[in-house]
């Protein structure tokens, strides 16, 4: 049975949803559709994000590595932006941008009643569920003592070096 050996967390920059114009521009109608109503097939593609020098946007996607070598998905919905001065892409570094990601992984912050401890339990039990349903035995707290990585993609290298 493998186990897991580190977490990592690749970051690239969120992609931009580019929604055909007879889709974007129809009317909106509120309430349930006409009766007969076939709604049309959505040529929906994904394409490089739109550029912005003053605000940033970034996916995460959390992986535990096996000793195997086999990334297993744990996160894969995580994102975060940021807005700033026209040079923020100049001003921010690679690792600012490797702490924001480890903290927008988990665990979440004190909310509620919930304790930071509570949520940081959680976090780790709902992690090591996943992996469970993978075949991969790992308890919460010794997932939480694994090191943690973050890859930071070629472009997003790209777009922190050429402006």
């Amino acid at each position: 049975m493998a186990s897991g050996t580190r977490l990592l967390t690749v970051v690239d920059l969120a992609e931009s949803i580019i929604v055909p114009s007879e889709v974007r521009d129809a009317p909106v109608i509120d309430g349930p559709p006409p009766e007969g109503f076939e709604p049309a097939a959505m040529d929906i593609t994904y394409g490089e994000p739109d550029f912005d020098p003053s605000e940033m946007s970034f996916s995460a996607l959390h992986l535990a590595v096996l000793e195997d070598g086999r990334r297993l998905t744990l996160l894969d919905d995580r994102g975060w932006g940021v807005s700033g001065t026209p040079d923020l892409w100049q001003t921010t570094t690679v690792e600012e941008i490797a702490a924001d990601a480890r903290v927008v992984v988990g665990p979440d912050e004190a909310h509620g009643n919930h304790t930071r401890t509570d949520m940081a339990a959680a976090h780790w039990s709902e992690l090591a569920d996943t992996l469970r349903h993978h075949g991969v035995l790992i308890v919460p707290a010794e997932l939480s003592r694994l090191p943690h990585d973050v890859e930071i993609t070629e472009r997003v290298r790209e777009r922190l070096t050429d402006t």
